[in-house]
C-alpha cells in the first residue's frame, strides 16, 4: 500500500465521505487514492473555501472534515479557513503536499516551512516521512476531534505519496477526551459549582459553542427545573429554542449588544454551558462571576471561571436532582424580554430594511432550515434576530469572523443534509469573495437559496468610519449584477424590490430544489440604531 492509499484508507474507514480542495501536481496521487477509496473530491475555486467546507463538515458530523491543497500557494491559501476552524472549535484534517526532505535544503521554488506556518493555528502540524503513515494519520484524525476540537495539518511529499508505506514505531491513538489535569480539577470543582449556584439570587444560563445537539435535552430540563432565564452565543443557537419564554437574547457582539450586556449585568451568576469566550469580540465576560460547564478548559489570561470539565450533558444531568427553582422577579424578566424586541426602522427609500428582509425570510423558510451566514452588517442582525429552534441549523464564522464563509458553509451543510432547506445569507462584499463557488454549486445542483444583501459597500466598516468621524473612504464600490454572474453559471436568479417579492422568490427557490440566487437591495439607513 502506498502512503497516499494508506491515508485514504484511514479516512474511508472512519466514515469520511467528502474531501474539498484545489489540486496541484503534487497531490494528484492522493486525490486518486481518495477516489478509489470512495471519498468524493470536490473541486473548489479557492483553498480557503475548501477549509471552510471542511470546518462545517466537522461541526455537523463530529468527524474531522478533510481539505486538500498542494504545496506553496495552495497550502498558504488554506490558512484563513484553517485559522477559522481553530477559533470555531471545529475538527478538520488539512492535507497538503510539501517538498521532500532530501530536496528541501536546495529546492527553493515554492518552499515554505509549512509546519511553522500551520503550527500556531492547528493542534498539530505533522510532516509525514513514509513510516507508519496509517498510524500517524489515525492519531492526527483522533487528535482533531479530541478535547477541544480543532484542525490538524498533515503534509506529504509527492515522492512519498506513491511509495510503499514503511513500518515503524506506531503512535498511540488519542481518541476520546484524555483525562487531563484540568479535567480532574474540573471534576473536583463540581460541588463548588453547585454551591455557587445555590447561593445565587439571579443565575443566568449562557449557552455557547461547546454545547452540542446531544446535550440539548438535558439543558432544557435544567431550565425547566430552575426556571432560569438564558442567553446564547451565535454558535449555540438552536440548542434551546429561541421561542422559549425566558430567552433574553444573543450575547457576544451582535446588534443591540448593550441591551444583552445589561441583562448579563442584572445577573449575579453566569452559568456557562459550553461557553467559550472565543466568541466575544470584547472583554466584558472577564468581570462577571461565572461557573462554566465545559468540555475543554476555557480559562485564559484574566478570565478565570470556576470550571466543571467533561461531558456537558452528563454534568448537567448530574446537577438536575440537586438544583431548585430560582426564577427572576416577573417584572425584571418582562423588562429584559421587552428590551430585545425591535421592529424595522425607517429607510431612505434606497432599498428595503435589512431587518424586514430577515423577518420575511424567517417567515418563509421552514423552521428546521439550515442557514449559513457570512460576515458583514447583516451578520449582526441575523445573529440576534434569526429565530433558531433546532440545533445545528445556524452556521456563522464567529470566532474568526471571516468574510467568504457563508457560501462554502451552506454547500457543506447541503451535502450532509440533502432533505433540508439550506440558505446562504451574504453581503455583496462577501459575495465578491465567493463568486468562485458558483460553478461548483451549479455542477452539484445543490438546492441552496443564496440571498445577497446588496448595499454597494463594506457597510460594517463604513459604520466604523462614521462613528470615528472619519470620511467614508475605501469601503464603497459598485456591486456587479450578481444575477447575471449566477445566470452565466447556470443558476436560476431573481431580484426582489419588495418584501412580498422576497417571500415569493424564496418560496419559489425552495420549491425548485435547485440552486437559486436572490439579489435584494437593502438600505444602509435600516442598520442605524442597531449596528
Amino acid at each position: 500500500m502506498t502512503n497516499a492509499e494508506a491515508i485514504a484508507k484511514v479516512l474511508a474507514d472512519r466514515g469520511v465521505k467528502h474531501a474539498y480542495g484545489l489540486p496541484g501536481g503534487e497531490v494528484v496521487a492522493l486525490i486518486d487514492a481518495l477516489r478509489r477509496a470512495g471519498i468524493q473530491f470536490h473541486l473548489v475555486g479557492h483553498e480557503a473555501s475548501a477549509a471552510f467546507m471542511a470546518d462545517v463538515t466537522g461541526q455537523i458530523t463530529g468527524r474531522p472534515g478533510v481539505c486538500v491543497a498542494t504545496l506553496g500557494p495552495g497550502a498558504a491559501n488554506l490558512v484563513t479557513g484553517i485559522a477559522g476552524a481553530y477559533l470555531e472549535r471545529s475538527p478538520v484534517l488539512a492535507l497538503t503536499a510539501t517538498i521532500s526532505a532530501d530536496l528541501y535544503p536546495s529546492f527553493t521554488h515554492q518552499r515554505l516551512p509549512l509546519d511553522n506556518l500551520f503550527a500556531p493555528i492547528t493542534k498539530q502540524s505533522l510532516v509525514l516521512d513514509g513510516a507508519d503513515t496509517a498510524a500517524k494519520v489515525t492519531a492526527a484524525f483522533d487528535l482533531a476531534r479530541s478535547g477541544r476540537p480543532g484542525p490538524v495539518h498533515v503534509a506529504l511529499s509527492s515522492e512519498l505519496a506513491v511509495r510503499e508505506a514503511r513500518a515503524g514505531v506506531a503512535e498511540a491513538s488519542v481518541a476520546g477526551s484524555p483525562v487531563t489535569a484540568e479535567a480532574a480539577a474540573g471534576e473536583r470543582h463540581r460541588d463548588e459549582v453547585l454551591r455557587m449556584i445555590r447561593e445565587a439570587q439571579r443565575p443566568l444560563l449562557h449557552v455557547g459553542v461547546g454545547a452540542r445537539p446531544e446535550d440539548a435535552a438535558a439543558i432544557r430540563r435544567l431550565l425547566d427545573a430552575t426556571q432560569w432565564p438564558w442567553v446564547t452565543t451565535p454558535k449555540g443557537k438552536g440548542i434551546v429554542p429561541e421561542t422559549h419564554p425566558r430567552f433574553l437574547g444573543v450575547a457576544s457582539g451582535m446588534v443591540i449588544d448593550q441591551v444583552v450586556e445589561d441583562t448579563l449585568d442584572a445577573s449575579d451568576l453566569i452559568v456557562g454551558v459550553g461557553f467559550d469566550p472565543v466568541e466575544y469580540a470584547g472583554s466584558a465576560f472577564i468581570k462577571r462571576r461565572t461557573v462554566n460547564i465545559t468540555r475543554w478548559p476555557t480559562a485564559e489570561g484574566e478570565y478565570r471561571p470556576l470550571e466543571s470539565i467533561g461531558d456537558v450533558g452528563a454534568i448537567v444531568s448530574d446537577l438536575l436532582p440537586r438544583v431548585k427553582p430560582q426564577p427572576w422577579p416577573d417584572d425584571l424578566l418582562r423588562e429584559r424580554r421587552r428590551a430585545i424586541v425591535r421592529e424595522p426602522g425607517p429607510t431612505s427609500g434606497n432599498g428595503l430594511s435589512p431587518l424586514a428582509v430577515v423577518r420575511a425570510l424567517r417567515e418563509t423558510l421552514p423552521e428546521d432550515a439550515i442557514v449559513a451566514c457570512d460576515v458583514g452588517s447583516h451578520k449582526l442582525l441575523l445573529g440576534q434576530f434569526w429565530v433558531t429552534t433546532v440545533p445545528h441549523t445556524f452556521f456563522m464564522s464567529n470566532g474568526l469572523s471571516s468574510m467568504g464563509y457563508g457560501m462554502p458553509a451552506a454547500m457543506a451543510a447541503a451535502l450532509h443534509a440533502s432533505n433540508r432547506a439550506v440558505a446562504a445569507l451574504v453581503g455583496d462584499g462577501g459575495m465578491l469573495m465567493m463568486a468562485h463557488t458558483l460553478p461548483l454549486l451549479a455542477s452539484l445542483r445543490l438546492p441552496i437559496l443564496i440571498v445577497v444583501f446588496t448595499d454597494d459597500s463594506l457597510s460594517l466598516i463604513r459604520f466604523a468610519q462614521t462613528r470615528r468621524r472619519l470620511p467614508v473612504y475605501g469601503t464603497g464600490f459598485e456591486a456587479p449584477d450578481f444575477t447575471e454572474i449566477a445566470s452565466a453559471c447556470g443558476i436560476a436568479t431573481a431580484r426582489a424590490t419588495t418584501l412580498d417579492e422576497v417571500k415569493v422568490h424564496a418560496g419559489r427557490a425552495l420549491g425548485s430544489r435547485a440552486p437559486f440566487l436572490l439579489d435584494v437591495r437593502v438600505d444602509l439607513q435600516g442598520y442605524e440604531g442597531l449596528v
